[in-house]
């Protein structure tokens, strides 16, 4: 259900006329760190992460977004018998705290509520009546800081570290992204 209202934030905000100030739309990409451990499995690696999203400004230090990410997938294990593989995405609504350091650049931390998912997918191929999926969706916190750099009027560019609270108390994901936000 909250996935559900997260969604309609989602659509609510793109649907805010085009000459709202401060309405921004952002898209970025990154990496994700993945750490599971869950006392008998252990593993860290990494993937690729995109997000799109949408928020707005309400004054030089307070905005609020909303965004869909996909923070990617990784193979937990994989022989010529079988594969285990793991995909995570969220969509999150956070609150912005941005404090200028000039004209051109500016600081931020973030806190918000991540729904975060979790698909996870087993094949046998040697038995395909065995072959199982799958998938869980959490409420969890996310908090994160960044630099933003303004380029003109409407185009700029951020950089931001986020870290989401653990998933079912095994899995910890941490993102680092650059992206560009267009404000209107």
């Amino acid at each position: 259900m909250k996935k559900h209202f997260l969604a309609a934030g989602l659509l609510a905000a793109m649907a805010v006329p085009a000459s709202a100030q401060g309405f921004y739309l952002f898209g970025d990409i990154g990496r994700t760190k993945i750490s599971l451990d869950n006392g008998d499995f252990e593993l860290n690696t990494s993937t690729d992460n995109f997000s799109f999203g949408a928020g707005y400004v309400l004054n030089k230090f307070i905005s609020f977004e909303v965004a869909s990410r996909d923070l990617g997938s990784f193979i937990a294990y994989e022989d010529q018998y079988q594969k285990s593989k793991a995909e995570f995405s969220t969509i999150q609504a956070s609150l912005i705290a941005t404090y200028p350091i000039n004209s051109k650049f500016s600081v931020f931390g973030h806190a918000g509520i991540a729904d975060l998912t979790g698909d996870e997918k087993y094949q046998d191929f040697e038995n395909p009546e065995y072959n199982e999926s799958n998938s869980e969706s959490e409420n969890r916190s996310v908090f994160g800081f960044g630099g933003n750099y303004i380029i003109n009027d409407h185009l700029s560019l951020r950089a931001a570290y986020s870290r989401y609270a653990k998933w079912q108390d095994v899995v910890q994901l941490t993102t680092i992204t650059a992206g560009v936000v267009y404000t209107f």
